[in-house]
Order: structure tokens, then C-alpha cells, then sequence
């Protein structure tokens, strides 16, 4: 009997194990694109000085966009010095306790952004939007589901963020986070800098559907029946 129990007990441990496990990698997942999306509407009122700011905001926008003719070419350079620049910060990914020091206020995100030299999509998004403001053009932060991160899309809270950006009176969607991640021999992918609406809908669900520049955009039933690809 002392040998059928221990034979049982093994077994039992290794399903709590994994059950663990499966709420583990469950949070991580729910936090890994730094939950600016869930806890934006929870952010204290904290004001980030210029003085406190590591970068002049407006000086870095200029310089890099000191050679583009055009709003599309100081849109897209901004777009790929980012890209180029700030890497995807893993270890904010995976530690809540840093995303809740860190995610107080937009200013605070765009503080640590420069201090880390890293982002979650959070902070690709923030930082697009200041630049882009500091030299003229507008642009939109846009939350949402993204089936880039997921295989299905059926979480009840948003999980990413991405950009729209104004340029002669059209809005165009970009993905940083994702030129980023998928760099093809260390160059952004620009594939998600002015992609086509209909193909960016099949992997981005915006909350709020103006933002798919669709006339007919898909139902959130309907996007998560596509396929992941």
C-alpha cells in the first residue's frame, strides 16, 4: 500500500506543478506587453519636469528628422530611429513590481524609455506620439488586441498598442513594437510603418473601430476567426 500511495503522490505533484506553472506564464502573459493598456486609466496625476526628462524631446526630434523634406519623411524617420534605437525591453516584460513603479504616467514611461534604452509597446507608442508632436505632426496612441502576441484573441482586456500618424490629411497605422521585433538583418521591418488597413486589420483590433481606417471594419468575432499568421 506504502508503494501504490507514493506511486499516486507523484503524479498529483507534478499536475500542481504544472497548474502553477500555467498561472504563472498566465500573468506573465497578461503583463508582457507592459500593461500601460489596462492600468492607463488608473495613473496618478504625476507631472515629469523638463529637467527631470534625461533628453530634450524637441532637440531629438529635429536632429532626427533634420534631413526629411516632407511630414512622410520626418514621420517614417522618427519611425525608424526608434525602431533602430530602442530595443524591447524583456526584463519590464516579465516584472510586474518594475511595470508598476514605471507605468504611474505617460511622462514616467517616456522617462524611463530613455533611461532604459528599452520599450514595451507602451513606450514605442508614447514616444512616437512625442516626437512626432515636437515636430508638427500629429499622432494617435491606439490600444487594442493584437494576434502578433497571441495565438487567439480572445482576452477580455486589451494587450497591445500601436500609432496612427496624420500626414496630409490621412491617418496612416504603424506598429513599432513589431518593426522592431522582427528586424530583418538588423533593420526595422518596415512593413509595419503606412501598412495597408486591410491587411493591418487582420492583426490588430482597435477599441475603439475608427481606428481600423476601414469604412467596414470587421467584427471582433470576425477577428478572432481569422487565422494567426
Amino acid at each position: 500500500m506504502k508503494y501504490r500511495y507514493k506511486s499516486m503522490r507523484l503524479p498529483l505533484q507534478n499536475l500542481l506543478f504544472l497548474i502553477l506553472l500555467s498561472i504563472l506564464f498566465s500573468e506573465v502573459g497578461y503583463s508582457q506587453i507592459g500593461d500601460v493598456i489596462n492600468t492607463r486609466v488608473s495613473f496618478q496625476k504625476v507631472k515629469v519636469s523638463k529637467k527631470e526628462m534625461p533628453i530634450n524631446t524637441k532637440s531629438l526630434a529635429k536632429q532626427i528628422t533634420k534631413y526629411s523634406q516632407t511630414d512622410f519623411e520626418k514621420a517614417k524617420a522618427i519611425f525608424i530611429w526608434i525602431a533602430s534605437n530602442i530595443e524591447y525591453d524583456n526584463e519590464l516584460r516579465t516584472n510586474i513590481k518594475l511595470q508598476k513603479s514605471i507605468y504611474t504616467s505617460e511622462e514616467n514611461v517616456l522617462k524611463n524609455v530613455f533611461k532604459r534604452k528599452k520599450a514595451l509597446c507602451g513606450g514605442y507608442a508614447f514616444l512616437y506620439k512625442e516626437l512626432c508632436k515636437q515636430v508638427g505632426i500629429e499622432s494617435q496612441v491606439i490600444h487594442g488586441y493584437s494576434k502578433k502576441y497571441y495565438s487567439t484573441s480572445y482576452r477580455k482586456q486589451v494587450d497591445h498598442t500601436w500609432n496612427a500618424v496624420k500626414v496630409n490629411g490621412k491617418w496612416r497605422l504603424l506598429d513599432l513594437t513589431l518593426a522592431r521585433s522582427q528586424q530583418k538583418s538588423q533593420k526595422p521591418n518596415m512593413y509595419w510603418f503606412d501598412t495597408d488597413p486591410s491587411f493591418f486589420t487582420k492583426t490588430h483590433y482597435p477599441e475603439d473601430l475608427k481606428w481600423t481606417l476601414m469604412p467596414n471594419p470587421i467584427s471582433k468575432k470576425e477577428f478572432e476567426q481569422l487565422p494567426t499568421i
